[in-house]
């Protein structure tokens, strides 16, 4: 049996939060998809953000909280609890990209 390639996938931050709303990319193989970004206040703890994939309606509400407690809507992470969503975030904000919070 073959084992499945997988496609490495990377994230850029393509305008920063404070700019309102923020872009990232996020590039799989020789697919790259641009989304908006807004952090919104998040009355249960954790960080939550809003995404919006250019060029579609799709739109996501992510919480990034402990790993029992991060959330996203987006269909993969409703199946398999992870998705390319909360994984580009994270990796922005350990990269230090999105260290301020937003307080409304």
């Amino acid at each position: 049996m073959a084992k499945k390639r997988i496609k490495k996938r990377t994230v850029r931050l393509m305008r920063p939060a404070d700019a309102e709303p923020g872009v990232f990319a996020i590039a799989e193989g020789r697919k790259l998809s641009f989304y908006y970004f807004r952090e919104l206040a998040s009355d249960i703890g954790g960080r939550g953000f809003r995404v919006l994939r250019l060029g579609t309606t799709a739109v996501y509400s992510v919480r990034l909280a402990s790993v029992a407690d991060t959330t996203c809507e987006c269909m993969g992470f409703l199946r398999i609890g992870r998705c390319k969503h909360v994984l580009a975030l994270q990796a922005l904000i350990k990269e230090g990209l999105l260290n301020a919070r937003m307080t409304n």
